[in-house]
């Protein structure tokens, strides 16, 4: 799941256990410009993302009274965003909640293209290996 909290800036629900090897093998891409396309994919959704639930915990765990007041309050989110992010979670233990700055990897076309419409579900789907 991918929710957008500010302009370039969002919030995603990714498997702990995933790895690029995974990744590719899950995207079911052999060689050549899938393999090459698909790997810069997971560079760009995977490069500098900061693991929420952790900086929740470690800084402001004392401030707010849960990760959802937390969300609401510092990320403005919806509540029922945070709801729907929430129940994800729930559903899916080995996720884990991170937010990157969607502008980081350089290649913001790579991030567009994971997240279109066209690719959203299939891509969401192996990073949250659902699968």
């Amino acid at each position: 799941m991918k929710l957008s909290y500010d302009f370039g800036n969002s919030l995603l629900l990714l498997n702990r256990n995933l790895t690029k090897d995974i990744f590719l093998e899950k995207a079911k891409v052999k060689n050549n410009y899938a393999l090459n396309l698909f790997s810069k994919m997971f560079d760009s959704i995977f490069s500098e993302l900061i693991d929420v639930e952790n900086e929740f915990e470690k800084y402001y765990s004392f401030e707010y009274e849960s990760i959802e007041h937390y969300l609401y309050k510092k990320y403005n989110l919806k509540s029922e965003h945070i709801f729907k992010l929430m129940e994800e979670r729930k559903e899916n233990s080995d996720c884990g909640l991170y937010r990157k700055d969607d502008f980081s990897y350089g290649d913001y076309g790579l991030s567009q293209f994971a997240f279109s419409d066209t690719m959203y579900d299939r891509v969401m789907n192996i990073l949250m290996l659902k699968d």
